[in-house]
């Protein structure tokens, strides 16, 4: 009997681990095409924005399978929020080994495939004070590299919530009159002042451009 209370509670464990991992796929959204799904990753990873000295790269093909594959996306951004941690710790490594970084490239090209290319120049050996004097640079750049991060993301959110209320705006112009051309200005002014204008209802304007 216990053997089969045993058996039981770890068939009810595994079916609540199974779901919850299976919730936690569906959390992530799946996207039309690979360029809406690029865009919705440039606003929520930073580092997918090139520094001075870092550039990350993913392939095309992953992307697209990413886009309409919760599994695939799921091991995606779980690489992507480890990257500003793995750049730091590569930049203090070639610090200490006294090498100062050039650039570090990397390219997911697949899941079973991440490369990396990084170019230094080695400066002093291991261990010396100027080789110490580096590893703080490192930490210093790594530290900027950071703010950057946040106050890209930041910038990300406020564009982001400026174009959200830019769907919101609308408007509804009739202009009637003789000439076209009169028309087609007249419209494109009106439609103009309408984008400085936030409107929370549709709005119908008529005009008679006859006079």
């Amino acid at each position: 009997m216990s053997m089969e209370i045993r058996n039981n509670y770890h068939n009810i464990e595994k079916e609540m681990q199974t779901k919850a991992v299976k919730n936690e796929m569906e959390k992530i959204n799946t996207y039309e095409n690979r360029q809406e799904y690029s865009k919705y990753l440039n606003n929520k990873y930073a580092c997918l924005t090139p520094t001075k000295d870092t550039f990350i790269s993913i392939n095309s093909n992953l992307l697209s399978k990413a886009a309409s594959n919760p599994k695939t996306a799921t091991w995606l951004e779980n690489t992507l929020s480890q990257m500003p941690d793995c750049i730091n710790k590569i930049c203090e490594n070639s610090a200490r080994s006294g090498a100062k970084l050039i650039s570090l490239e990397i390219s997911i090209d697949n899941e079973d495939c991440i490369t990396t290319n990084c170019v230094g120049i080695f400066e002093a050996d291991p261990g010396t004070e100027k080789s110490k004097e580096m590893l703080e640079e490192a930490r210093a750049r790594n530290k900027e590299r950071k703010e950057e991060y946040k106050k890209l993301l930041t910038k990300n959110k406020e564009k982001k919530a400026e174009q959200k209320t830019m769907k919101n705006k609308k408007y509804d112009i009739t202009v009637t009159g003789k000439e076209m051309e009169k028309i087609e200005n007249y419209l494109i002014n009106k439609i103009s002042m309408c984008s400085n204008t936030i409107f929370t209802t549709s709005t119908r304007i008529g005009f008679d451009i006859k006079a």
